[in-house]
């Protein structure tokens, strides 16, 4: 059985990464020997990265409760996909403090990616593409880019919802 963990990246209320998680959460639940859960990162309560050492260092020890939590939950799960906005052409400051607070939880886990926005979400994910080979997490193909007016509206509606979750389970069978 995969476990498929699915992090939310916006911290705005009523964001389209809300409305559109449990579309994401319902196509995983398609795939078989697959489990997914949503996790909201805005709800992790993850500090700003303040250990004095590095996640890399082999000295490192995370000692704030919700970093720990954090960790767990990515090493529990077998992969991690995230679905993320873009915010002025990069990630959204929660996502990339998630990563920044871990390493070897990040070691070879598949990740795929489900992006959206003005410019279907390129830039986070190019972001992602320069991050994810820091900490050593594997990121998979396809990645999945929503662009708002063409397969979803800016309130998350679905223009062409075959699409869409054809887009989405692909990404999902890719870290399956």
């Amino acid at each position: 059985m995969t476990n498929i963990l699915i992090a939310v990246g916006s911290a705005r209320k009523g964001s389209v990464a809300h409305k559109l998680a449990p579309i994401v959460a319902e196509e995983a639940a398609k795939l078989e020997d697959v489990t997914a859960s949503v996790i909201e990162l805005d709800d992790l309560q993850l500090p700003f990265f303040n250990n004095e050492r590095s996640p890399s260092d082999p000295e490192y020890v995370a000692t704030d409760e919700h970093v720990i939590a954090w960790g767990k939950l990515v090493s529990e799960s077998d992969a991690v996909v995230f679905l993320t906005p873009e915010y002025n052409h990069n990630l959204s400051a929660i996502q990339k403090n998630a990563i920044d607070s871990l390493f070897t939880e990040w070691n070879e886990k598949p990740i795929g990616v489900i992006a959206y926005g003005w410019g279907a979400g390129i830039h986070s994910v190019n972001a992602l593409k320069e991050t994810l080979p820091v900490v050593k997490a594997e990121l998979r193909e396809p990645v999945t880019q929503l662009q708002f007016t063409q397969d979803i509206g800016p309130d998350a509606s679905l223009i062409d919802e075959a699409s869409v979750r054809e887009k989405i389970s692909a990404t999902l069978q890719a870290v399956k």
